[in-house]
C-alpha cells in the first residue's frame, strides 16, 4: 500500500463518521502538515498531499474552504490541483485569495474563469500582479470598470494590440482610464495619438500632465494638428448663396 492509499484509508473512518466540524479540523490538521514541511517537498510528495486535500474538500463546508484557499493561495509550491478546484469554486469568498494570488494556477484556467465567471471572480482576477495577455483580452472584453481601472493602472498587466485598442475605445468615454492607458509604456504611438484626440480639452490638458516625459512631444504634436484642423475649417470661405 503507497503513502497516499494509507492516508486515505486512515482518513476515510473519519469522514464517513465524523461530524463537519472533525471533517474541518481533520482538513486542518493536513494542511498544517503541508505548511510545516516547507519548501522541502519534491512534485511527487507534493502530489500526495494534493490527492489527499482534494478527497477531503468534496465534504468540506465553505467556511473551512475559505480558510484553506487563503492559507494555500501565497504558496509557490501548493498542491496544483486543489488551487484549481479553488479558483473554480463559484463562492467568490472562496475562489478570491487563490484568484488574487496564486502563482500555482495554470493560466489555461485563469483564462477559463475569466471568460465564464461573473465581475466578482474578473475583479478578483484583476488584482493579480502579473497577468498574461490572453487573460487580459477576456477581462477588456468583459471587465466591468473596476476591472478595466485596475489592469489598466497595472505595469505587471500585459496587452495584447487588439486588447490595448479595445481598452483605449473604452477610455474615450472614462477619463480616468484615459489617465491610466496614458502613462503605460507599451502604449503604442498610433494609439497615443488616438487616444488623445478624441478627448475632451479638458482631459486632454489632464492627460498632458500626466503623461510619460518622452510621450509629452507626441500629445503637444497631436494639439498642434487638431487646433491646425479647427482654424482651416474656420478660415475656409463659405457661400452664403
Amino acid at each position: 500500500m503507497t503513502a497516499s492509499e494509507s492516508l486515505f484509508v486512515e482518513l476515510e473512518s473519519t469522514f464517513k463518521n465524523g461530524s463537519h466540524e472533525k471533517r474541518a479540523e481533520c482538513l486542518r490538521r493536513i494542511t498544517d502538515l503541508f505548511l510545516s514541511s516547507g519548501y522541502g517537498l519534491n512534485e511527487d510528495q507534493i502530489a500526495i498531499f494534493d490527492d489527499v486535500i482534494c478527497y477531503l474538500i468534496k465534504a468540506i463546508e465553505t467556511k473551512a474552504l475559505v480558510e484553506l484557499s487563503k492559507r494555500l493561495a501565497p504558496l509557490t509550491n501548493a498542491p496544483i490541483e486543489v488551487i484549481r478546484r479553488l479558483a473554480h469554486n463559484d463562492e467568490i469568498v472562496v475562489a478570491e485569495p487563490v484568484l488574487s494570488q496564486s502563482t500555482r494556477l495554470p493560466l489555461d484556467d485563469l483564462v477559463t474563469i475569466a471568460a465564464t465567471k461573473g465581475q466578482e471572480h474578473l475583479r478578483a482576477i484583476s488584482k493579480r500582479a502579473e497577468l498574461h495577455s490572453s487573460v487580459t483580452d477576456v477581462l477588456v472584453s468583459r471587465g466591468d470598470v473596476e476591472v478595466l481601472h485596475r489592469i489598466s493602472a497595472n505595469a505587471g498587466t500585459r496587452f495584447s494590440d487588439p486588447g490595448l485598442a479595445q481598452l483605449v475605445l473604452h477610455a474615450e468615454s472614462d477619463a480616468q482610464l484615459a489617465e491610466h492607458i496614458v502613462i503605460r509604456r507599451d502604449l503604442p504611438r498610433h494609439l497615443l495619438r488616438q487616444l488623445v484626440s478624441k478627448a475632451s480639452t479638458t482631459v486632454q490638458s489632464r492627460l498632458l500632465a500626466v503623461a510619460l516625459p518622452e510621450n509629452k512631444d507626441e500629445i503637444q504634436q497631436v494639439f498642434a494638428t487638431a487646433s491646425e484642423a479647427v482654424k482651416s475649417e474656420l478660415g475656409a470661405p463659405r457661400n452664403y448663396t
